[in-house]
């Protein structure tokens, strides 16, 4: 019997006898929202410095659409799912989110010592209310260990979900980054315009480093340069989120041999840090908020039950180590 060869549009828009005519919704692993994946398409895990995102075996097996998350509806390809599990995934490994944060929640940020959950609440209204198309962004402040960097990764992989480009960047190592292209005789062009073209932009430690003049100049230029192109940063600072203060030369004050105008806050603003007019900048395009609390790492830090006895000498004169006490 001679096998009648068809087109690849007469199977599409003409069924053979026997087939199906795909005016049926047909399987979809997505639909099905299976334990793999809790639905969602993709996984995610640590890799080395970085998470990464995988396509689920679910997805990937699926026998409708094999992993093209496309399926045929009345005889035209339509999406599984907008975004696409695969466009996820591939924003999300292009992201450089770190490995430490690659299961990071908003829900599941649980340092409330401060104000940790008035900031949670916020966070998630801004990122539901978030609108593309008139973005605002956001600056995080506080100091070490209340959950900065941990509320910003989780908001990087919130809206990599809804399909918008991201980039997470820690500003001293990127000035690293800068300077080893300079060894390697690249320009770096190569490394800023892609964090000025990237949807959004996280920074973490926003201000950080020497406040040298080349320093200035490569803050200038990604904040200007998408300031521009009026596109929004979410960042994090250990600075003062104030405006800088001043007080004038000729106050008495100054008699103690303070030179020039003094800062009147506690400790160093993110306005000295990234000079008055990135500030400006930042001011108009970002909410700007302080997360407060004490730092979460030394809550892990286990109390000890006993104090260990104090080094001995040993007959050598010599003080005893640890092993001497096994």
């Amino acid at each position: 019997m001679t096998k009648t060869k068809r087109k690849l549009t007469e199977e599409l828009f003409s069924p053979a006898p026997g087939k199906t005519d795909h005016t049926e919704i047909p399987y979809c692993a997505l639909r099905e929202h299976l334990d793999c994946c809790d639905g969602i398409g993709y996984n995610l895990k640590p890799v080395g410095a970085f998470l990464r995102g995988n396509l689920c075996d679910c997805v990937s097996s699926c026998e409708t659409c094999f992993g093209k998350t496309r399926s045929l509806q009345s005889g035209s390809s339509v999406p599984c799912r907008t975004p696409s599990p695969n466009r996820i995934v591939n924003v999300l490994n292009q992201a450089q989110i770190p490995a430490r944060y690659c299961y990071a929640k908003l829900d599941n940020f649980v340092n409330f010592t401060g104000n940790g959950r008035q900031i949670r609440q916020f966070v998630a209204s801004w990122v539901r209310e978030f609108n593309p198309n008139a973005p605002q962004g956001l600056i995080l402040g506080g100091p070490v260990g209340v959950g900065k960097t941990y509320l910003l990764a989780a908001i990087a992989k919130n809206f990599a979900a809804r399909g918008l480009s991201v980039k997470f960047v820690d500003f001293f190592q990127l000035l690293n980054e800068i300077k080893g292209a300079y060894a390697h005789s690249r320009s770096d062009s190569n490394i800023l315009n892609p964090l000025i073209d990237v949807d959004i932009l996280f920074i973490d430690e926003l201000g950080k480093g020497r406040s040298s003049d080349w320093e200035m100049s490569i803050i200038d230029q990604i904040i200007m340069g998408r300031y521009n192109r009026n596109k929004i940063i979410v960042a994090t600072t250990n600075y003062n989120l104030g405006p800088e203060r001043y007080t004038p030369m000729n106050q008495k004050d100054l008699d103690e041999g303070s030179f020039g105008n003094f800062n009147l806050d506690g400790y160093e603003t993110l306005e000295k840090r990234v000079g008055q007019r990135i500030y400006s900048r930042l001011v108009e395009t970002c909410l700007i908020k302080e997360l407060t609390g004490e730092d979460y790492r030394k809550q892990l830090i286990p109390k000890l039950q006993e104090t260990p006895p104090p080094p001995q000498p040993n007959r050598s004169g010599a003080s005893r180590g640890l092993d001497d006490y096994r």
